[in-house]
């Protein structure tokens, strides 16, 4: 069984202050699609920002992704867009997944096409390629 790495009293600050930011600020969520996996649209109607939420081990924690830069580059495992999700699929039922059918997504392909996408950006930065690359999980 793989260990979890132990985050220290810094990183817990952070994630608490990720908490308290997605209560204190008006996140809008609402549901993108259900299947294969769990996706949800976070706005920010203030910064005129939207973000894509991805859940695929819901309902269990910590398995779930942004496409926010803050998600990207504090290696957190969470943001303030992840942390309204959380708290916003309790009081909404109708938006859980059916059925969880994760095993219709083709992931050896789409990690190929990841690959493929990695390898053409070398003239890119590192964080604009992952961003590129990483919209094939998206589309999935």
């Amino acid at each position: 069984m793989p260990t979890v790495p132990r985050r220290n009293a810094d990183d817990r600050d952070a994630v608490r202050e990720r908490r308290t930011r997605a209560l204190e600020e008006p996140l809008d969520v609402r549901l993108v699609a259900r299947e294969p996996f769990l996706r949800l649209e976070v706005r920010n109607p203030l910064h005129g920002t939207a973000y894509l939420v991805l859940m695929p081990g819901y309902p269990r924690a910590g398995v779930a992704l942004c496409t926010c830069t803050d998600f990207a580059r504090r290696d957190l495992g969470t943001c303030k867009h992840v942390e309204a999700a959380t708290r916003w699929l309790p009081a909404h039922p109708d938006a859980r997944p059916l059925g969880g059918r994760v095993e219709a997504v083709d992931f050896p392909a789409v990690w190929a096409e990841v690959d493929r996408q990695v390898g053409a950006l070398t003239a890119r930065s590192t964080a604009r390629a992952i961003r590129a690359a990483g919209q094939v999980l998206v589309r999935a």
